[in-house]
C-alpha cells in the first residue's frame, strides 16, 4: 500500500512539473503575443528550463541527464507556446493531452529499472 501510494505521489509531482513546462510555454505565448518565432522561443524556454534543473538538481544528478530532462520538459513548454496559436482553448483538448502525457510517463517509469536514474528518466521531484 505505501508504495502504491509513493508512486502516485511521484506521479501527481511529475504532473506538476509537466504543468509548469507547460504554463511557461503559454505564459511566453502571452508576453510576445505569439509574435516571436520557435525558434526563438526554443532558446528562451531551454535556458529558463536548463537554469531551474540545474540549480535544483545539479549537484544529485550528471548534466547529461539533467540535459534530457531539459529536452523533455522543452517540448512540453513548446505544446503550451504552439497550441494556443493553432486552436481555440478547448478544456476537453488539456484534459486528454495531460491524460495522455501522464500515461506516457507511467509507461516510461514502469519501464526503467527500479533503484535510480536511467539515462531515460524523468527527475521526479
Amino acid at each position: 500500500m505505501e508504495g502504491q501510494q509513493g508512486q502516485q505521489q511521484q506521479s501527481s509531482a511529475m504532473m506538476n512539473s509537466v504543468l509548469m513546462a507547460f504554463n511557461m510555454g503559454v505564459a511566453a505565448n502571452q508576453q510576445s503575443g505569439g509574435t516571436k518565432s520557435v525558434v526563438e522561443v526554443v532558446g528562451e524556454l531551454g535556458e529558463a528550463i536548463y537554469a531551474n534543473l540545474s540549480r535544483v538538481y545539479g549537484t544529485q544528478y550528471p548534466d547529461e541527464f539533467i540535459r534530457a530532462n531539459v529536452e523533455f520538459f522543452l517540448q512540453i513548454a513548446l505544446l503550451g507556446y504552439i497550441i494556443p496559436g493553432v486552436c481555440a482553448y478547448d478544456e476537453g483538448l488539456k484534459s486528454r493531452l495531460f491524460a495522455l502525457i501522464e500515461a506516457k510517463l507511467s509507461r516510461a517509469q514502469q519501464a526503467q529499472p527500479s533503484g535510480g536514474a536511467g539515462g531515460g528518466s524523468i527527475i521526479n521531484p
